[in-house]
Parts: C-alpha cells; structure tokens; sequence
C-alpha cells in the first residue's frame, strides 16, 4: 500500500507541473518550443484545452514567426518523370511526413505521365492525361491516409486555335496562399500577334467560374514567352527573353509590364517577401544575386534594391563539397529553378553534369541533392526544359484532428 503513495518529493513535483500547465500564458509558451507543426498537432491531442490555445489565430501567428515552415524535399524531374528528393539532413520529427511524402508521391507518380502543375503548403496540383483529356488530382503527400481527389473539369473560353497559338499560350492551375481546394486558380495567357491577353477562372465550391476577366497589353517589341511562374502575392508573371517581365493581377483583372534589375535576362525566379515586395534571385555562371521590390498599390515601378550577391562555389558545402561535385566549363552556368518564399533557398540546376544543388542562402549551405541518371541527363532543353524542381513544405496551417482527442478536461 505504501508503494502506491506519493513520496513528498514526488507530490511536490506534480503540483508544480499542475501550476505550471494550468497557467495558460505558460502553457502557450511552452507550445511555442515544439518547432514543427506536426508536433503541435500531437500536443493538441492532449485535451480540449491544449487544441484551444494550439489552434487559435494568434498563436499559430506567432508559431511560424517562431517556427517557419520546414521545406522537406523536392519533387523533381521532367513532365512524365519525376520524383520526391527529401531534403538531407533532416531532423528525426520530419522523419514520418518524409515518408509520408515518398510514398504518396511514389504512388501519385507512378504509370500516369503526370506534369506538376503547382506546389503549395504540402498539396500538389498533377495534369494526367487519360482517356483523351486532362485529368487535375489534387495530392496531399504529407498527410497520412489522406486520399488524393480529382478536380472538376476545367472552364476556358479561349481554345487553342491554330499551331502558332498553341506555342504562344501558357495555361497553368495555381493553389490559394492556404493550399486549400477552394480558391484554386486557373489562368490562361495567349499572345496575338503584339497583344497580349488572359483570362481566369476560380474553383470555388467544387465549381468553375465562369471566366470573369478578358484584359489585354502590348508588351515590348519582340516580347517572347518562356514561362508562367506561380503567384506571388496574387500576381502571376511570364519569363520572357527580354528585361520585362509581364504580370497579370488576379484581383485587380490587369495585366502590367514590370522591367527587372539591370543584366537580368531570363534565368530568375521570384519569391514573395514578409510585406508586399517580391523577390528576385538571378544567376549569372556561378555568382547568384538577390534583389527585392517593393510592391504597393498600383505603383509596380518602385524599382530593384540588390541585397546581396553570393558565389555558389564559396559557399560553405556540406559534404560531398559542392566543389568536388563537378567540374564545369567557365563558359557552363546554373540554372535557378525554384526559390524559397522571403528568398529562404533557392534550387540550382547544373546541366553539364545533371546536378541539382539545394543553396540555404543566409546561411550560405549548399548541398548537393540529386544526381540525374543518364536516361535523365538524356533529355533536350529544347524538347522538355530544364529540370523541374516543386518545393514541399510542411502543411500549414496545420490540420488539427478536433475530434478523438485522449481526455476530456
């Protein structure tokens, strides 16, 4: 009997734990140090009270200034090959939503000749081509026994009309800031001879609209398309061969010229920073250079600050050292193929050797991530493009299971 009692020491540790965990800023405090969001999620398992202070606005605003999300890897590869590439290095609490993530995207990619359309907060839009026409499943890979589901079929009221026009139009589907179903955009830019038009519907409801914008421009003389990146800060832009970029505003229904930073051609991305800005990460051979802009309002001509410049080759390698990994011609340069929210990383392609490098921009890391095979290496930029590279970030805001928690208070 004796032995079921609490010593003193004991009784004294409980009701200090019990002052502490009873005292809700504590409480809140305490959740902040969890780092990752999946591990919030099994701390809010704990009761209804713990689900509360987790799953509240506030907090979550204050979770990720603290804890940002955490890239876990990259789908990688061509349209009709690709892969997950988990990130090395990773902590052991991302090891099951790696896992997750590999085999979802396994499954996801194999035998349907899939083109990553968009990749957001953990969700992947795929275009499969079956049965004579395009299919849009839309795949949570982080997300255990979460089933991928089919989006409807798409609404657009400008069809490809001839061979010329199939080369100058650029459809793509773009997942909402939250990753969510609901508010995922389709938008369709055609040129016509020197004009420039687009067109956007939204899926809301399990529904298209109907497509509620037709604007148009004239960019620059000589204006060519080379490719639509995703919405920063719900503007689209278009690649082009020469030193403008043409945005499309998906609110606001106009399109707009936007000149990029002096020297800078074609091989950028953009990211979107903390405020209203976007950022540009450019590279020239091997030295990469950072730009921010300032986007307020209308005014889209507040011009480039260059932030920082950095030299891939001397920057601080894990190993295998980034410079034992190949040996380039000068002449060979790298290719930037997707970049970090707020410039946070930035993936390089180098297709001489068919490496692809994950670069930690402040930190100044760079890793070597995945080595295509020669069947890979064996594809033409003028057939396929570069390699093709979607970040996958953890899922946020996370999803918290408000039901089944262990006890109730």
């Amino acid at each position: 009997m004796d032995g079921d009692r609490r010593t003193p020491a004991a009784a004294a540790a409980a009701a200090s734990a019990a002052s502490v965990l009873d005292d809700d800023n504590l409480l809140r405090e305490i959740l902040l140090c969890v780092a990752f969001p999946t591990c919030l999620v099994n701390a809010a398992l704990v009761c209804k009270r713990w689900l509360l202070h987790a799953s509240s606005p506030a907090f979550l605003r204050r979770f990720r200034e603290c804890n940002p999300p955490r890239l876990l890897g990259a789908c990688v590869g061509y349209p009709g090959r690709y892969r997950f590439v988990p990130l090395p290095r990773q902590p052991p609490e991302l090891a099951a939503p790696i896992r997750r993530a590999t085999s979802c995207c396994d499954a996801a990619f194999a035998r349907r000749c899939p083109r990553i359309k968009h990749c957001r907060s953990g969700r992947l839009i795929i275009e499969v081509f079956r049965d004579g026409s395009f299919n849009h499943p839309l795949v949570v890979p982080v997300l255990a026994g979460e089933s991928s589901t089919v989006l409807p079929p798409t609404l657009l009221s400008h069809a490809h009309r001839n061979y010329w026009e199939r080369r100058t139009q650029f459809t793509e589907m773009f997942l909402p800031e939250d990753g969510g179903r609901d508010g995922i955009s389709l938008v369709n830019l055609w040129k016509d001879r020197q004009k420039v038009y687009a067109e956007v519907c939204i899926l809301r409801s399990g529904r298209w609209c109907v497509p509620d914008m037709e604007s148009e421009i004239e960019p620059p003389d000589g204006t060519v398309f080379l490719e639509m990146l995703p919405p920063v800060h719900g503007k689209v832009f278009m690649v082009t061969n020469s030193g403008h970029t043409v945005g499309l505003d998906l609110a606001a229904g106009s399109l707009f010229t936007l000149e990029l930073p002096v020297g800078v051609r074609s091989n950028y991305m953009l990211s979107c920073a903390e405020d209203s800005g976007i950022y540009l990460v450019s590279a020239d051979g091997f030295q990469l250079s950072v730009w921010l802009h300032r986007m307020s309002g209308d005014d889209n001509d507040a011009g480039w600050l260059l932030l920082d410049t950095f030299c891939v080759r001397e920057g601080q390698a894990c190993t295998p050292r980034a410079e034992d990994s190949w040996v380039p011609p000068r002449n060979v340069c790298l290719d930037v193929v997707a970049v970090g929210d707020n410039a946070d990383f930035v993936f390089l392609d180098h297709p001489a050797s068919g490496t692809l490098f994950y670069v930690h921009l402040r930190s100044r890391v760079v890793e070597k991530v995945y080595q295509r095979g020669a069947d890979e290496c064996g594809y033409k930029r003028a057939a396929a493009g570069h390699v093709r590279v979607s970040p996958v970030m953890m899922i946020w805001p996370p999803i918290f299971p408000a039901r089944n928690v262990r006890r109730e208070e």
